[in-house]
């Protein structure tokens, strides 16, 4: 037979992993759900460029979002924009990609092969574009912070390449 002391260790030990277990499973359904939240930011930004719906493209952003859009391979296209703030950024993706009518030439922008590092209450997305119509991609990096309404993009960095420049040609 236990002893009484005996036996309030097992139950100790017993009730601590039972906690550990609910909590660490609790945590990981957190950061899955962290996961998938941030992920669709980016299926959220690439509908709402494609579109230029400035109400959808408002819940990717923080109001004082940076953005920064380059081209990074030779090419005679030169892209080396830095925007500050939502209002900016949204006007110039309106400017550049206002020549689309509605949803005529949909879908515009592919993004896959997410990488997401979560820390805290920020985040850091990699992920790849392709940019149909001009022949062109990208690594999209998304740094990310928990605000209030959920996760948004406090800083967004596009490295793309131009790979076929007729589309582009075509439209001057």
């Amino acid at each position: 037979m236990k002893s009484p002391l005996s036996m309030i260790k097992t139950i100790f030990i017993s009730t601590l992993l039972f906690t550990l277990s609910v909590t660490a499973s609790a945590s990981s359904q957190t950061r899955a759900m962290d996961h998938a939240e941030i992920i669709e930011l980016s299926s959220k930004y690439a509908w709402g460029i494609d579109t230029l719906d400035k109400e959808l493209l408002a819940t990717v952003f923080i109001p004082s979002a940076f953005a920064h859009y380059e081209i990074v391979n030779t090419s005679v296209i030169k892209l080396d924009e830095k925007l500050e703030g939502f209002d900016e950024i949204y006007q110039w993706l309106k400017k550049n990609l206002g020549h689309r009518k509605g949803h005529d030439g949909l879908p515009w922008h592919f993004v896959t092969n997410h990488v997401v590092d979560i820390t805290n209450d920020t985040a850091v997305m990699r992920f790849y574009m392709h940019n149909r119509p001009m022949a062109a991609g990208g690594v999209y990096t998304f740094k990310l912070i928990r605000a209030t309404e959920g996760w948004r993009v406090k800083a967004l960095k596009l490295d793309e390449q131009i790979w076929d420049l007729s589309p582009y040609q075509k439209r001057k």
